[in-house]
């Protein structure tokens, strides 16, 4: 059920992007920061982030460059876990919470045991790596919490949203590559459950 679960989180996190984050950052120009949230996403992927599973995004990948795999592919996936710490710190600074660590842990658990994948090829033992890069949620909590806190929650939720929306678009073309059927009623089902949480 490993694509299903994908599915549910993915429309998670549209869900936090288009029911929560968005709608309570309006202001004037919120529109402006939820642009600079997909540009800025887009231009790490694009510029600083190295991932050999980005064009197929599946755990059976060959001819992987161990260079780039042992060395910059970390720092890559750190920048990615460093940007969740700074979501958190987001969802501290503005009230948000609950659905904010949702989409987050339900994001992480699938993803972290495939992006990690490609490590085993060219380390014995990939735990350790994994826990440093995973320390770049911590450090960007931490990061977060200090340098964010004297900016307007409405302008960190509107950049928020952006993020998580461009995440999705980025992510969600792999559902439909790996698993036509019934893939949209999954991703559905995650949206439904913000909208329940957004209820509350």
């Amino acid at each position: 059920f490993k694509y299903e679960f994908e599915a549910i989180s993915f429309g998670f996190i549209f869900g936090v992007a288009t029911l929560i984050l968005i709608p309570k950052s309006y202001s004037n120009m919120f529109v402006l920061y939820v642009i600079l949230g997909m540009i800025t996403v887009y231009l790490i992927e694009k510029y600083l982030a190295y991932c050999p599973l980005s064009k197929k995004y599946c755990v059976e990948c060959d001819n992987l460059e161990e260079a780039k795999v042992k060395f910059i592919y970390p720092i890559s996936f750190f920048i990615h876990t460093f940007i969740d710490g700074l979501i958190i710190a987001v969802s501290y600074i503005s009230n948000i919470g609950l659905p904010l660590y949702l989409a987050i842990l339900m994001h992480k658990l699938p993803a972290g045991f495939v992006l990690m994948s490609p490590l085993k090829g060219v380390y014995k033992n990939p735990f350790y790596i994994g826990v440093a890069v995973s320390l770049g949620t911590v450090i960007g909590t931490v990061v977060g919490l200090i340098t964010l806190k004297n900016i307007s929650p409405k302008i960190l939720l509107a950049f928020s949203g952006g993020v998580f929306l461009r995440a999705f678009l980025m992510l969600v073309p792999h559902i439909y590559e790996h698993k036509k059927e019934k893939s949209f009623l999954y991703i559905l089902l995650g949206y439904i459950l913000v909208g329940i949480i957004a209820l509350h």
